[in-house]
Order: structure tokens, then sequence, then C-alpha cells
């Protein structure tokens, strides 16, 4: 990272899917239950369900408040964070994308013509033609926006892989000032692997079939009740709107007087490291001043997680990060945060998070350079021979990173 970064007064709270004390406090939506009468039992869910998934693969126009509050538990504690993401799309190529709070503060813009891409801590956007919203939302660092649309993406799949689901009540929400009767669904999901359980409960206006409220429930169990790890993130609107009137100046972008454009977030290295290929060894020290050596480790699947504390998807990912390590340290898994960051900042952000894998201090970006890393986050996944199996640049959802320990021999 550049040294300049270093200098840039960052947002003060930005923590992660599953992390530290909440951040901004954002204004809770205020709802009421209604007498909670008994649903009819001639509600059908599932059909309910197709019905909300036709609705959300036709839209055209919406906009949409939301909060995403995420909060894991485990032995270890409980942990939340809370961001906000304001959604405003034409489709199929205009999007404006505000997203503050607990994972950080981005801006994504797109007309159709050309989209921006903004980080107000960082005083930068990145400018280049587009041909779709899509594409302004999936590229550089608003792969971290790409969390935003998949909220609305999974509602047009929400009546795929469903194990079970039914009614259980009715319920009042007010959205955008007014009540709304909605049904609250409970639906369990196929399982993905032994010991998951995965639940979703949605609370859906019959009216235009839309889901206003969803609460996120997953529990992955490996070795009993005391190393359960439980996640549960609940999407709550503000405001949802669909076939608005929107100015076409909602998707221009007008940067501010002291903002600077930019050709990228991070200055590009050479291509990344070939699969298979040796893994550079490299000795760095610990938080603690611990010595750690890569070659040392031999025998065990190493797992490098490059990151920054200002950088919004290595937030998002570090929670996952942090419950990869609790559920496989002592399994052959070493876990490592690698961070070229002053040391400070380093351990004010781990232990405001509460993380307890090791970050390992890279000042004069030696790992990273060996790594190449051309931008954050990067995950590197090396075998038990010391080779490199995995090489992602951007942020890695968790099933992939199950995928890529499985394949390393960690299950």
């Amino acid at each position: 990272m550049k040294r300049a970064i270093h200098h840039q007064t960052l947002l003060a709270v930005l923590v992660l899917l599953f992390i530290g004390t909440a951040a901004a406090a954002l204004p809770a939506i205020r709802f009421q239950t209604a007498e909670t009468p008994p649903v009819a039992a001639t509600t059908d869910p599932k059909g309910l369900l197709e019905k909300v998934a036709e609705t959300y693969r036709n839209l055209k126009r919406y906009q949409f408040d939301f909060t995403l509050l995420t909060e894991i538990r485990s032995a270890a504690g409980r942990k939340s964070v809370e961001t906000r993401i304001e959604l405003t799309t034409i489709r199929p190529d205009k999007l404006r994308m505000l997203i503050s709070g607990g994972l950080g503060e981005l801006q994504v813009y797109s007309d159709g013509v050309v989209s921006w891409v903004f980080v107000p801590p960082l005083k930068q956007y990145t400018r280049k033609a587009t041909s779709g919203a899509q594409e302004a939302a999936a590229d550089g660092a608003s792969r971290f926006a790409a969390i935003a649309m998949q909220v609305l993406e999974q509602f047009e799949r929400i009546s795929t892989s469903v194990h079970a689901a039914r009614s259980l009540r009715t319920e009042k929400l007010e959205v955008g000032g007014t009540p709304v009767e909605c049904l609250v669904v409970e639906v369990e999901l196929e399982e993905q692997d032994p010991g998951e359980k995965r639940v979703r409960t949605y609370w859906i206006d019959p009216q235009r079939n839309l889901v206003l409220k969803m609460v996120q429930f997953d529990k992955l169990s490996s070795d009993g009740a005391a190393s359960a790890l439980e996640t549960e993130i609940t999407t709550t609107f503000k405001k949802a709107d669909i076939n608005p009137s929107i100015p076409e100046s909602t998707f221009a972008f007008k940067p501010p007087a002291d903002a600077k454009e930019v050709a990228a977030f991070r200055t590009p290295r050479p291509a990344a490291i070939e699969i298979g290929s040796e893994a550079a060894d490299f000795q760095l020290k610990d938080l603690e001043g611990r010595e750690i050596q890569l070659k040392g480790l031999r025998g065990n699947v190493v797992l490098l997680n490059f990151w920054a504390s200002w950088c919004g998807p290595c937030r998002l990912e570090m929670p996952v990060i942090e419950k990869l390590h609790q559920q496989f340290q002592g399994k052959g898994l070493r876990v490592f945060g690698v961070n070229d960051e002053d040391i400070d900042t380093i351990r004010d952000y781990v232990t405001e998070h509460e993380y307890s894998f090791p970050t390992l201090v890279d000042s004069e970006q030696r790992a990273m350079s060996l790594y190449r890393i051309r931008g954050i986050p990067t995950m590197v996944v090396i075998d038990r021979e010391g080779k490199i199996a995995q090489y992602r640049l951007g942020l890695s959802r968790e099933s992939d990173l199950r995928s890529w320990l499985r394949k390393a021999g960690i299950e």
C-alpha cells in the first residue's frame, strides 16, 4: 500500500461481516407486531416464494434503502456490525449505490456510458467506459459493491434449494412511513455441508411480492455444540419502491473538489503467481514480535490473507477468515493476515474486532512483492508441500474458501 494512504483520515469504524462492535449508529426501522393472527391454512408458502422470485427477475427500475446487521456467535463470544446500502437502478445499465457504516464507505455510479467508483476515505475515484451497471458493480474496488447487488439477486432465486417452507404469521412493518401487512415465511434450505443448518425467514408484502425484511441464520457444528458457529444476518428495508420516477442526474457522479481521479486504487504489480509453483519463502514478525518463517510451516496448509484496515472488501472477508481459523486451527490449517500498515494501526483494528488469527507486519512490503500483490484483498492458499494451491485477487466467498481448503486436505 502506498505510504500516502497511511496519512488519509479513514473511517473510524469499519467492521465486517461477523465482526466487532457495531459501527455507525444507523436509524433502526420501527416495526410493530400485529396481534399475529394465524395464517390461513390455504396459504401456499412455496407458491408465494415463486411469485417473489418472478417479481425480482422482472424488476426494471427500483429504489431500495436497507441495512444489514450481521452477528456471529461462538464460544468466544458475540460480534456484530451494521451497514447501510442505498441502491437505485434502471436496468440494464444505470446504477447508483451508496454504502456506509460497518463495511466501509463506497459509492458506485453508472449512467450507461461511464461508470465511476468513489472511495471517500481515500478521496479517490476511478472512471471508465462501461456497458452496463452489472459491469460497473463488479470491477476493481467495487467488487465490494457486488455484495449489495447480491442481496437483491438472491431474491430472484428465493424458491430454489428449499428443503421445507412454512407460513408463521402475519406482521406489520413500517416501510417508507407506511405500515405494510406482511406474511412471515420460514424456509429451511438444503444442507451444503455436514453439520450445517441454514434457515431463512422472510417478511413478504403479498400485494407487491417484495421482501421487506429477511433473517438469514446459519449454524455450523464440527465437534459438538461447544464448537458451533452461528451467523445471523438481518436485512431490513427502510424504502422499497418499484417503478419510481428517477431523474437521469441520479446516475452521474460529481466528484468533490478535493477528490482525485486515479487509474486504480492501488499500483498494479506483475501478473499473479502460477498455481502449482513453489511458494516464496519469507520471514516476518507478528504483532507480538514473534518471527514467523513460511518454510517452517511445511506439513500444514497455509492461508495468507493480504489485507488493510482501510479496505472495505478486506473487512468483509475477515470475519469469514476468523470463522475458518476457529474451526480448523489444530487440524492442519495455519491462517495468517499480512498487512503493510503501521503496527499501531494494525493492532488497534485487530484488537477492536477481536480477531484471533495472527497478522504479520509487512511494513517493507517484502511478502507483498514476493507474492505480486496487485490489489487487496488477495487470498493465497499454500498446500502441505509448499506449493501454491490457490491465488485470488478480490473478494472471496466462504464457499470458495472452503472448496480450496478441501482440495488442499482441510475438512
